[in-house]
């Protein structure tokens, strides 16, 4: 089990040109998809959860797959929370270990917005965590309405100049939350935004991003890519298949096996398409 910080992994895939892989993981299945996907890979990659997905198993029970996936594996499974919406949840999520938190006020003020960004990040720093916040406006998390406001180069710097968090979510036009890969990105922004911040840069919503795009915001700054519908999609695939018959299977196993294994190419083909692929050996 390797242990570096997140701000090492997100700064060293920024320095190099690649980005480090974010996946959503919100049940047993999925830990193992990410898990064995990152081992096959040889890559180090964020493990991560959603206010949702800790609604739906609990904080306890996601902390404790995560750490027997860290067990089984070889390469970093750097443990994230994406979408943090609170002060107390992200507090929670440090005190429990996580390596990585994004408190996402994004929707606020710019005050309230700074506010709450630094309040996270000075409780962080005596943990040793990394910290993402996000300026600019994307798909709210886990399918609310769409609403876009993209980041601009000025407010952008005078955020990071004002919180210190260690890497940025910035709005693109970037679509979290589709399976689609046609998702308009505002590449030209991404590299005047990387030009002025000289810091880490997030995508969110990577699944509906283009390959050839991808590429090109790697190449432009970004330096973590946040991908969560192409997992879900390995299992939406696997439970049409087994429960859209007449005659449905009884024994559940089967199809989460073959959801399992859905995922975990899904996971896979994301990490050689950042070029994370070998970078744990």
């Amino acid at each position: 089990m390797i242990r570096e910080s997140a701000t090492h992994w997100i700064g060293r895939a920024y320095r190099e040109g690649w980005a480090i892989g974010m996946f959503n993981a919100h049940h047993l299945e999925a830990v193992q998809a990410i898990a064995s996907a990152a081992e096959r890979a040889k890559a180090p990659l964020m493990l991560s959860t959603t206010m949702g997905g800790i609604r739906h198993v609990g904080l306890d029970y996601f902390v404790a797959m995560a750490e027997v996936a860290r067990r089984r594996v070889a390469v970093p499974l750097i443990l994230h929370l994406d979408h943090g919406a609170d002060y107390d949840t992200v507090a929670m999520c440090i005190e429990a270990g996580f390596d990585s938190v994004m408190i996402d006020a994004s929707s606020a003020s710019y005050d309230e917005n700074v506010a709450l960004v630094s309040k996270v990040v000075k409780l962080a720093r005596r943990h040793g965590v990394g910290v993402e916040a996000q300026i600019g406006e994307t798909l709210a998390e886990e399918g609310d309405a769409v609403v876009e406001r993209k980041t601009t180069v000025e407010e952008a710097v005078a955020f990071v100049r004002d919180t210190g968090v260690d890497y940025l979510a910035v709005s693109i036009g970037n679509t979290p939350g589709v399976l689609g890969s046609g998702a308009a990105i505002d590449v030209p922004l991404v590299e005047a935004l990387s030009a002025a911040l000289e810091m880490p840069l997030v995508l969110h919503g990577g699944t509906s991003v283009p390959a050839e795009t991808v590429a090109a915001v790697i190449k432009a700054g970004i330096a973590k890519v946040n991908i969560d519908a192409a997992v879900k999609g390995g299992f939406r695939e696997a439970f049409i298949k087994a429960y859209g018959v007449a005659d449905p299977v009884v024994d559940t196993r089967a199809p989460l096996a073959e959801a399992r294994r859905l995922a975990e190419a899904a996971v896979d083909h994301r990490l050689r398409l950042f070029g994370a692929d070998g970078r744990a050996e």
